[in-house]
């Protein structure tokens, strides 16, 4: 363990710096200390080193990673400092990204440049997720236009639901912390230019390249799985597509990343790979290749994704062509490193975490599965080698995708022996189009090739995620996630050095995953709970018996809508049963739940649900009341305390006396389980 760590320098380095941004994310302390900490501590380790003596060998190691470790306390610290969020007076702004259409608006975001009160300018920079109505003037807005607007953000916030996924957290990740919506007469394009922008030129370049596709007369799904594929704009993929991506395993061809890259490379390497054999074109080689990579990764957007890739790629071309050892883990760590010391908050990010883990199983583990077998004609070969690229990846970062999505594809090898090859034509293809769109015949045949390539793509993704069992769905807490890394780390381990203590290790967390693993089950057999959903729409009540479960709404309910995303979120992490859905008014009985006009009795617990006091018969007593008309229940039982949960804060003079008020909008979900 200690000969592999020795060979992988900027391995310890970025684990130490990975810690101190943990450290400085749960503790936030203040970033001057250890700026401070900094300084003192490298003078030290020189003075250590200059009067080196056997005895201070560890001290000078440790002081190393301690440096590190404050390091990335104090990055993460200086990185996340809040912009100062003014209010009430006008605001000036750029478009920084491409206006998204929604049903009832223009999604996009804004970067406030400056605020204007009482005849002062205030200088700042603050970057605003905004919404515009749905007009003609809006529809015109591209990136790098500068406007002037008057409504005031509010801060972002999560509806504090169960099992959702933590939108606020994610946007302040990308220092976004407030939102706007802005009509017509709250905003005007404004007379002055912005400052320049890499990422709003990357996009304005962006846009143009996906106006080209559009005159190519692409269908609309059509267009934006191409946009997707070469350029790395998914905005506009519509959750049907984006489901049938997921269910195959086939996702991360949807986001420009190292797939994209490694394709970008492998054109490069057989036009320029000949400029190697000499000392001279290999520097030459070297600078042409990383300035190819990063040509794409700008007209890709300069996507987080993209951008990882392409430094990734970057480090590890310049560490294959100076022929040292290991350079190829080593190259991996320092672009983390990198990526790290310019953003922080990649490390929370999933995409950081996957993008990390893929191409270390791939380097790891994909050579020494290729050895498995060797076929004697190449294309077999190559259908194998393609095989054990999926397999190895998917090992890698099992851990992390059955954590953030719940699920697994049964048959993501079958789909990427297909899909990989289709995307390794399509991406030339796209690119060719790009420069001769203006030949009439040539680009019709180029135009034909691609839409006949990326309709086999959607028609084979839909037939294997309607095979059986193409989704395997569960849930995973953080102890099994722990365990699960573990696991894959120990097998690494022990396949590299074939010392049994890595064995043992890899066994012990495998019984702790099963050990948490049938706790958690059984504890979820016996879960009685009932949860009152906040959501902007109609409230929902979800009711959970075991892995039985119910929901009462009183609407009807849209099985694609975002009530029903909300309550599959619970469903797949508690590993729960297709529920029920009923409504509020309708009669249903079973062994489990009682519900007539109304009113529902679970568990020897009655809940009134939208209804006044005079519409309860008097011999029942509700326990908990679920979003009451207003200007009811104003007096109660003295002799009962009901629970009152509300969807919309009740005046004060309203209030029942002495009763348990939980208000939906301020507080979240409601949860009671016993």
């Amino acid at each position: 363990m200690i000969t592999i760590v020795q060979k992988i320098p900027f391995l310890r380095l970025v684990t130490a710096l990975a810690a101190g941004i943990v450290t400085g994310k749960f503790f936030q302390p203040q970033p001057e200390i250890f700026l401070v900490l900094i300084l003192i501590f490298p003078i030290v380790l020189i003075f250590l080193n200059k009067n080196y003596n056997f005895r201070y060998h560890s001290f000078f190691g440790i002081g190393v990673h301690v440096v590190f470790i404050f390091t990335g306390i104090a990055v993460y610290s200086l990185y996340n400092q809040k912009p100062e969020f003014y209010s009430r007076g006008k605001y000036h702004a750029e478009i920084l990204e491409i206006l998204q259409e929604k049903p009832n608006s223009y999604q996009s975001v804004l970067k406030i440049n400056s605020f204007f009160k009482n005849d002062s300018v205030f200088k700042t920079s603050e970057k605003v997720m905004v919404y515009f109505e749905k007009t003609e003037s809006a529809q015109k807005l591209k990136p790098g236009e500068t406007i002037l607007f008057i409504q005031t953000p509010q801060f972002v916030r999560n509806n504090n639901n169960p099992y959702e996924f933590d939108y606020q957290s994610y946007l302040a990740r990308k220092k976004i912390y407030r939102q706007v919506y802005l009509a017509e007469e709250n905003w005007k394009t404004a007379q002055t230019s912005a400052n320049f922008s890499l990422l709003s030129l990357a996009e304005k370049i962006r846009l143009k390249l996906m106006n080209i596709y559009q005159t190519q007369n692409f269908r609309e799904n059509e267009f934006h799985v191409l946009s997707a594929l070469t350029l790395g704009y998914k905005r506009g993929l519509d959750p049907e597509t984006k489901s049938i991506f997921s269910s195959a395993g086939a996702m991360h061809i949807l986001a420009v990343s190292g797939l994209h890259v490694g394709i970008i490379f492998i054109v490069f390497n057989l036009l320029f790979g000949f400029l190697k054999k000499q000392k001279a074109g290999r520097l030459f080689y070297v600078f042409l290749a990383i300035q190819a990579l990063w040509s794409f990764a700008f007209i890709a957007g300069l996507s987080p994704s993209v951008m990882r890739a392409a430094t990734m790629f970057s480090f590890m071309v310049i560490g294959q062509n100076i022929k040292r050892p290991s350079n190829t883990y080593n190259a991996l760590a320092a672009s983390a490193f990198l990526l790290l010391l310019i953003n922080p908050n990649n490390l929370f990010e999933a995409g950081f975490q996957l993008s990390y883990s893929a191409v270390f199983g791939i380097v790891f583990l994909q050579p020494r599965l290729t050895k498995l077998f060797h076929f004697k004609y190449k294309a077999p070969q190559y259908f194998w080698e393609l095989l054990t690229v999926s397999v190895a990846a998917q090992i890698a970062t099992f851990p992390a995708t059955a954590y953030y999505f719940n699920q697994f594809p049964a048959y993501f090898w079958l789909a990427n022996l297909v899909v990989i090859p289709a995307v390794i034509g399509l991406i030339p293809l796209s690119f060719s189009l790009l420069i001769f769109h203006w030949v009439p015949v040539l680009s019709t045949i180029i135009s034909s090739l691609a839409k006949f390539a990326i309709n086999f793509v959607i028609q084979f993704l839909t037939f294997i995620e309607k095979l059986p069992f193409s989704v395997a769905e569960f849930g995973l807490t953080a102890a099994e996630l722990i365990f699960l890394i573990s696991i894959v780390l120990f097998v690494f381990l022990f396949i590299e050095s074939k010392h049994k203590m890595y064995f043992k290790g890899a066994l012990i967390s495998f019984l702790m995953v099963l050990g948490i693993s049938f706790a958690v089950r059984t504890n979820n057999l016996f879960r009685k709970e009932i949860i009152v959903y906040n959501q902007s729409g109609q409230v929902l009540i979800h009711i959970i018996h075991g892995k039985r479960n119910y929901i009462v709404s009183k609407e009807e309910l849209d099985d694609s809508g975002f009530e029903l995303n909300t309550v599959e979120n619970t469903r797949r992490s508690l590993q729960l049963e297709a529920p029920v859905i009923l409504n509020s008014q309708q009669d249903y009985c079973d062994t489990i739940i009682f519900l007539k006009n109304g009113v529902i009795v679970f568990d020897d617990k009655i809940i009134s649900f939208n209804l006044s006091e005079s519409e309860i018969p008097e011999s029942i007593i509700p326990d908990i009341v679920i979003d009451p008309p207003r200007n009811h229940f104003l007096n109660s039982s003295p002799n009962s305390k009901p629970v009152f949960i509300s969807s919309n804060r009740f005046p004060d003079r309203q209030l029942v006396e002495n009763s348990n008020i939980f208000y939906l909008r301020e507080k979240g979900a409601y949860r009671k389980k016993w």
